[in-house]
Order: structure tokens, then C-alpha cells, then sequence
């Protein structure tokens, strides 16, 4: 029988001697795993995966026998990262290491991220099949590292153009909410869904947000009403001054057809 399971604050001192195991054979591979004068792998996070919201512990269990351990990460909202992940060799069979990391998966909704050294060819060769089984996954490499993307559900990829200024606030992170027509293009966005923003008029420069919330109005000046003119970029203007810049972009026919959506975004790295 396989089972996942949360690592309680009572089994950490447990689960750090299965760890310290794990970064003992890792460092065969990963030059930048270094000891102490007792011999004992030195990680300053471990003790932050029950202390820090953001970080999950989970023992993989078989039979009633832990077979491994994996320590996820939350780098933002709906994305997460296999920061740390170990199957003990005599259980690196019977499709356990792959029935884990995929259980793992099922556990959060959205990205999950993680990466290898190339001068670990195991492990290249297990995350590759991994992210094989998921129809959206992706990878890119540099000097030492390969990175993997997948994406958990069906999620879309989206495109937007955007003028300088308004590029340059999300970028900085003071614009969190996109105002646009909510015409059929934009009726498709989804909760969850990835924006890569093109600056204009070269549209060289991009920026990916992942779309946290979508708020639907009457028209701009219900909009202007209900939301902050900060967030929506607007912060030297009057909500006049701001309704007006949308009603040089858009018509009042269109406005009245359509609607207005707000996209409440968060950019990522």
C-alpha cells in the first residue's frame, strides 16, 4: 500500500535523518552540498518547512515503511516548486518514485517547477519521464541546470499589448489589476491562466502574470467606482481622467455590448 502523508512537528528530528541521508548521496552529483567538522550536511531551510506557510513536508510511505520524503515549495500563487524530493533506493522500483511525484501534483492545483544538475543523469532521465506524462511541459537549460515547467490543469496561455507605462507598473509590481473589454478574446481568460503582457510598439519585452481573479462590470465607470485607481494604474489621475483614457481605447457601443472585465494579476519570475 502507497500513501502520502504531511510531515507533523513531532517527526522532524525523524525526518532530518532521512534527509541528511538523501544530501549525503545527492552530493555526489551537486558540488554545492558541503559538511561540517562532524561530517553532518549542512541546509539552512530544513527546519522552515514547519515553521514557514508557504513550505509542505510529505513522507512517502509503503507498506507502512518510509520510502522517501519531498519538500515543496509555494514560490506564488497556483505555482510550486519540487525543491527537495527522495525515494530511498530500495524502494526505486515498481513505478513508486513517479506514483508520488504525480500524487504530489494532485495535491495542489496549477505550475509546478524543479530542476537538475546535468551531471546527474538519473535524475535527468527520472524528471524527463515525469513531466512527459503531463501535456503541458516545457524545459530549458542553462550551464548546469535543467529546468522543468508543467502545468497541472488545463490551463491557458494568453497575450496582451500593453503601452509603456502601463508595462513598466506591472513590471514594478504597483499595477495588480488589468481593465479591458470583456469581448470574446477576453471572455476565454480563466482563473489560473498565464498573461504574457508585450510591451509596445516593439513588443520585445514581455512579462508573464498568472490571472489570480477576474472581476466583470456594467461599464468603466462602475469599475472606477468599485476598484482602486492605484491598482489599476491610475494613481495620478482622477477616476475621470481614468475613464476617459479607457474611452479612447474602446467605443461606447462596444463598452455597452460587452462589458468591462478586470483581470487581477501576479506577475512571475
Amino acid at each position: 500500500m502507497r500513501k502520502i502523508q504531511i510531515v507533523p512537528l513531532s517527526k522532524i528530528e525523524e525526518m532530518r535523518k532521512i534527509f541528511y541521508e538523501y544530501l549525503t548521496e545527492l552530493s555526489e552529483f551537486d558540488p554545492d552540498i558541503k559538511f561540517n567538522e562532524n561530517g553532518t550536511p549542512i541546509y539552512k531551510w530544513f527546519d522552515c518547512y514547519w515553521e514557514d506557510k508557504d513550505r509542505y513536508p510529505f513522507y512517502f510511505i509503503v507498506n507502512n515503511n518510509i520510502a522517501g520524503f519531498a519538500m515543496i515549495r509555494e514560490l506564488f500563487n497556483m505555482q510550486y516548486d519540487f525543491a527537495e524530493f527522495y525515494v530511498r533506493p530500495e524502494y526505486r522500483k515498481d513505478g513508486n518514485a513517479i506514483w508520488f511525484a504525480t500524487e504530489l501534483t494532485n495535491l495542489f492545483d496549477g505550475e509546478f517547477v524543479f530542476s537538475t544538475r546535468f551531471t546527474n543523469p538519473r535524475a535527468i532521465k527520472f524528471w524527463g519521464k515525469f513531466a512527459n506524462q503531463f501535456e503541458s511541459n516545457s524545459f530549458t537549460d542553462d550551464d548546469i541546470w535543467r529546468n522543468w515547467t508543467i502545468r497541472k490543469n488545463n490551463f491557458t496561455l494568453h497575450t496582451l499589448n500593453l503601452m509603456p507605462t502601463y508595462f513598466e507598473l506591472i513590471k514594478s509590481q504597483e499595477k495588480t489589476l488589468e481593465g479591458r473589454l470583456n469581448d470574446d478574446k477576453r471572455q476565454s481568460f480563466n482563473i489560473g491562466d498565464i498573461i504574457t503582457f508585450y510591451k509596445e510598439p516593439e513588443k520585445t519585452e514581455t512579462i508573464n502574470a498568472i490571472l489570480l481573479d477576474k472581476y466583470i462590470f456594467k461599464n468603466f465607470d462602475e469599475m472606477a467606482d468599485r476598484l482602486k485607481k492605484s491598482e489599476l494604474g491610475f494613481a495620478s489621475k482622477t477616476k475621470e481622467e481614468m475613464v476617459k483614457t479607457y474611452r479612447t481605447i474602446y467605443s461606447k457601443q462596444n463598452e455597452e455590448k460587452y462589458g468591462v472585465v478586470v483581470f487581477k494579476i501576479k506577475t512571475l519570475r
